[in-house]
């Protein structure tokens, strides 16, 4: 008997171990929300798609580790959704979540504290727990404790990354109050991140930060890109002086002479024309607009599907020009060779209908109508294609 009890014992205790998991909670958001506010702990929330292997491996090999199971356990409130099913599939589209698994830490106000993206080893994963274990933030606003001066150094640097997407703003006054703020001389990865995101322009208090510690940048950043980027800053007071707002032109023999020296010159054209483009488009110039496009993209060969597709969606829409339609074909002819899908066809469909091309305008608007019910789009315009006479 004695015997039996012993091996019944190393049995459970056996049993027990392999048991041992992140605990993760069976609760909606909402409630799991709540639930941190109440115990003073923040969310530890791992998306995860049903088919993504790593998300497996980690599940299998990594939540249940010992070390990792207690401490998670013990420091978190612990939840893990699918990313495309269910409540997921708000979740991923709140916090942005494309790639898996993404791990998030959350405080009660649902802010996202601490991030990190791929599969991560045990001990890894067991450090990114410790790391980002600040109960003080669970019931804080981040925001708020920004504009009241409240956040410190590591702070500051945490918030410039989780609001870089979300509040480009912001995140630029937190990297220039980091900066100002900084006393070491030395520089890691992640500052030069913090830095020359949010250094936009020759006259932004970045500027001055970026040009007194270029020796301590160059360490990671290399003499050949602190270079680059500090021309491609010049180069954009160039052309911001170029620019004429009232009129919404810019004056390209002004850019193209005082920018010489800082870029090669046939890059020099190409920033102005791509900075041509985006500057045409947003303020409405679409005549401006198309005269630039014609001669960036005389070569089609040389550029990807979605920069020819996005411009021959602009001539599809706002172009009546015939030749300059006809080019326009042509690029979005270059996509639908390669790849078929709703966008490429029915731009394609559009512009043979406004060249007076009925049945292949009609045959794209048909490939564009079946994709649509595929892809869950609207196909309005193609239906009134298919049924000119």
């Amino acid at each position: 008997m004695q015997k039996i009890s012993f091996f019944f014992l190393i049995f459970a205790i056996q049993l027990g171990f392999s048991q041992q998991n992140i605990k993760f909670e069976d609760s909606d958001f909402a409630t799991l929300l709540a639930k941190a506010k109440t115990e003073k702990k923040l969310i530890f929330l791992d998306a995860y798609a049903a088919w993504c292997g790593p998300c497996k491996l980690m599940e299998r090999n990594v939540f249940t580790d010992a070390n990792v199971a207690d401490y998670y356990n013990k420091n978190f409130i612990n939840a893990h959704f699918d990313m495309e099913k269910g409540e997921g599939v708000a979740l991923a589209a709140k916090y942005g979540i494309r790639s898996y698994p993404t791990l998030l830490f959350l405080n009660g106000e649902g802010e996202i504290v601490g991030k990190e993206l791929g599969y991560l080893k045990t001990e890894e994963f067991l450090a990114l727990g410790k790391k980002n274990n600040k109960p003080e933030l669970v019931n804080t606003n981040l925001k708020d404790e920004f504009q009241k001066g409240k956040l410190d150094q590591p702070a500051l640097l945490n918030f410039i990354s989780l609001y870089a997407s979300k509040d480009p703003i912001i995140a630029k006054q937190a990297s220039e109050k980091y900066f100002a703020n900084k006393k070491d001389k030395t520089f890691t990865g992640e500052e030069i991140n913090a830095l020359l995101n949010f250094t936009q322009s020759v006259d932004d208090a970045n500027y001055k930060v970026f040009t007194a510690n270029k020796s301590a940048i160059v360490e990671l950043l290399t003499e050949k890109n602190y270079t680059q980027f500090d021309n491609y800053l010049k180069l954009m007071k160039i052309v911001t002086s170029a620019t004429d707002d009232k009129t919404k032109t810019i004056d390209d023999a002004k850019v193209l002479k005082e920018g010489e020296g800082l870029l090669p010159k046939e890059d020099l054209a190409k920033s102005l024309n791509i900075y041509k483009l985006n500057y045409y488009i947003t303020h409405e110039n679409f005549p401006a607009y198309e005269k630039t496009a014609l001669e960036y993209y005389k070569n089609p060969d040389e550029f990807n599907n979605s920069e020819l597709l996005a411009a021959a969606s602009v001539f599809a829409d706002k172009v009546s020009t015939k030749t300059s339609l006809q080019s326009a074909a042509r690029w979005a002819e270059k996509v639908v060779m390669s790849s078929e899908n709703y966008d490429s066809t029915s731009i394609l469909a559009t512009l043979y209908d406004k060249l007076g091309k009925k049945d292949e305008a009609k045959m794209f608007a048909g490939m564009a109508a079946n994709f649509a019910k595929e892809e869950n789009k609207d196909a309005t315009k193609m239906n009134e294609i298919l049924n000119k006479k």
